[in-house]
């Protein structure tokens, strides 16, 4: 186990107090969650299984790391879920219902990185190991698990130059974190180099398709989208999709929306705006009304009517179905400098897609989708040019969709790439777990045996001291004897 700098824990232990201050104060914070956090309360263990800890920050590595969940559950392990944020918590519950009704997957907010509470968090779960999805990273929780010898995986790693940087600006804690991980699996050999240059040795890093493109279209999904379609009788009018938006982004699409919808009125086109976060809905739904258009909001139960033009998708996990519904896809998170967001929910519908130049949470996929000509990376100011082009060649629109679909079809076992190396890791962990256990069994016979002899000298030693002394007292009475018959016979 390499053990964590001094001083990250210090400055740990002082924000940490801090950090349940914050929560307390929090209007939105919610039920057990603050005695989640701090290792005080958790749900119950009802499972025979082996349970793996599986930890997804927010929303999308949530999403990402889905179909790699269904297959350690497949594979016979319990899984304990957790998450930072709110977003990424309601999705698991919302994903996983069955199977935590089932008792198959267990669900909390993730504890906070101090020694003691996740010891804590480790003695009630007692997992036989973890996966960290992405990016996610705890020099503590490294740390205690390198002690308990339990695996820690990095699932789907990506390390762009950005983070990089700034991780070699904590070299040493950095290094600590690379060595107390038992694999990394890197989504690209750049990713791999860095993880490599901070400390991780060559043995522990493998290279897989990142699992973004394990997204699958969700027949559900599809049905919807096609069934709205119909209601909202959408058969003749353009549908532009601005998908997990962020502050900012809704502006700049609906100027954009402006500009080009009494161009292609022909086409009567309907923006529809999926905010990334729910507690911006409202803000979201008050700028649409500023801008002049009528609000018609999902979480209402409005339709769009013909004379609609903007339509508030104010709902989590239908993401899939505006994405089908859609004939153009902005991606969000790239307008403003997020890290853009996962491009291949919209190319796996074949979708033509629009981004902007903020991709550097999923740069490769985005340069592969480029390639095919699937996706037009942009610069903020160029997003109307760009929604003209294809609204102009809705034809050449979808030929391009479909080069992307068939793209993200190709790399479909990317799951099975990175599920196999979990396995795999995990049972050298057992293997690793049992040859300790077996060692230390070993070790303490050893001592039990070593601390027996000393003993049995000295009882030993004892027994012939006794004897020897027998010997004395039986020679001395003998002698005792003699003189008396002795004086007897002289008498």
């Amino acid at each position: 186990m390499s053990a964590t700098p001094l001083y990250y824990r210090f400055t740990m232990k002082m924000l940490k107090t801090l950090y349940r201050i914050k929560l307390m104060l929090a209007a939105k914070t919610q039920p057990d969650e603050v005695a989640q956090r701090f290792g005080k309360t958790y749900p119950n263990l009802t499972t025979y299984k082996p349970v793996l800890w599986c930890h997804a920050v927010s929303l999308g590595e949530t999403n990402t790391a889905e179909p790699i969940l269904r297959g350690l559950i497949q594979a016979g392990y319990a899984l304990w879920i957790t998450n930072t944020t709110h977003t990424g918590f309601a999705r698991v519950e919302a994903l996983f219902a069955d199977e935590i009704a089932a008792g198959e997957v267990y669900h909390s907010f993730v504890p906070v990185d101090d020694g003691a509470v996740i010891e804590r968090f480790l003695n009630h779960v007692n997992p036989i190991g973890a996966l960290f999805i992405e990016t996610e990273l705890w020099a503590t929780t490294l740390a205690k698990l390198s002690q308990r010898h339990l695996a820690s995986i990095l699932v789907n790693g990506r390390l762009s130059e950005k983070s990089f940087r700034g991780y070699q600006k904590a070299a040493e804690l950095s290094h600590s974190m690379m060595q107390n991980l038992s694999l990394i699996i890197a989504q690209d050999a750049d990713s791999a180099k860095r993880f490599r240059q901070l400390g991780a040795t060559s043995d522990k890093i493998r290279i897989a398709s990142s699992l973004k493109w394990s997204s699958k279209a969700n027949p559900v999904m599809i049905q919807r989208a096609n069934s709205l379609s119909k209601e909202w009788q959408l058969a003749n009018r353009a549908v532009i999709l601005a998908a997990s938006t962020h502050e900012g982004e809704e502006t700049a699409v609906l100027q954009s929306f402006a500009e080009l919808k009494a161009e292609f009125a022909a086409k009567n086109p309907l923006l529809i705006i999926v905010p990334r976060h729910p507690e911006r809905f409202d803000a979201v739904a008050e700028l649409i009304k500023a801008q002049g258009y009528n609000v018609v909001r999902r979480s209402q139960g409005q339709q769009p009517t013909q004379e609609d033009s903007v339509y508030l998708a104010d709902s989590m996990g239908e993401l899939g179905a505006w994405y089908a519904l859609a004939d153009i896809a902005i991606v969000g998170g790239s307008l403003v400098n997020i890290g853009g967001h996962n491009p291949i929910e919209a190319a796996i519908v074949g979708k033509p897609i629009i981004m902007g130049p903020y991709t550097q949470s999923c740069q490769q996929i985005v340069n592969q989708l480029k390639d095919v000509r699937a996706l037009q990376q942009i610069s903020p100011d160029e997003l109307t040019e760009s929604l003209k082009r294809w609204l102009d060649s809705p034809l050449q629109a979808r030929e391009f969709g479909k080069a992307g679909q068939l793209l993200a079809e190709r790399y479909q076992d990317a799951t099975q790439q990175q599920l196999s190396m979990i396995l795999q890791c995990l049972e050298e962990s057992r293997d690793a777990i049992q040859a300790y256990n077996d060692l230390s069994m070993a070790q303490a016979e050893i001592e039990t045996v070593s601390s027996a002899k000393p003993v049995a000298a000295v009882a030993a030693k004892k027994s012939e001291s006794q004897k020897n002394d027998s010997k004395e007292v039986m020679a001395e009475r003998a002698s005792k004897k003699r003189v008396i018959i002795d004086d007897l016979g002289n008498d």
